[in-house]
């Protein structure tokens, strides 16, 4: 559902199925390393403790990865809401829910190698930080507030809208509750 005041953008099952395909194959490839021990030329990655720790290390992403993107398939939430109030993200693992609009500082596009994110930099991080429960996604939101210094980054990699426009929405909404708040402290 899409009008002038709410925008919904929905998860892109096709996208997250093929998220799906990697992570299996990212974890096949990793326990076929664990298992059988293939050598290689390169004495850094044919010791014994590297490879092993890795090929645990990739076994354990490809899990979370096939545990995420199941999850994600079967949801039917939107994966992001933008409105009047502010943004409602259900995008990622480490999505922390409605984001009031007064409580956002500002809104930037960020990079991490081919992946962009839009990040939000919230006024008081640390109390959405604090406010999860869960102490693996509170572990992630730290480091994300310390790799970028917000615990949220949306990316459009799962949802059915390409990123210039997420960006688009994003960056609209926020600006025009930024003209409202100026507005309204005028009339004041």
């Amino acid at each position: 559902m899409q009008n002038k005041d709410k925008i919904e953008i929905a998860m892109s099952k096709g996208k997250l199925i093929k998220l799906l395909f990697f992570s299996i194959l990212f974890l096949v490839a990793s326990l076929w390393i664990l298992l059988y021990q293939p050598e290689v030329s390169n004495p850094i990655f044919n010791n014994l403790i590297i490879k092993n720790t890795a090929s645990v290390l990739g076994s354990l992403m490809g899990l979370g990865g096939i545990y995420f993107f199941t999850k994600k398939i079967l949801d039917k939430k939107p994966g992001v809401i933008i409105d009047n109030m502010g943004i409602v993200d259900n995008s990622s693992g480490v999505s922390i829910g409605r984001i009031p609009w007064s409580d956002v500082m500002a809104v930037a596009e960020r990079a991490v190698i081919t992946q962009k994110f839009v990040t939000i930099y919230l006024k008081n991080p640390e109390d959405y930080i604090n406010k999860e429960t869960n102490s693996i996604k509170r572990k992630m939101l730290k480091m994300n507030f310390k790799e970028s210094g917000s615990p949220v980054s949306i990316s459009a990699n799962g949802l059915k809208i390409p990123f210039i426009e997420l960006k688009y929405n994003i960056t609209q909404k926020f600006e025009e509750f930024q003209a409202n708040e100026i507005k309204s402290s005028l009339n004041s």
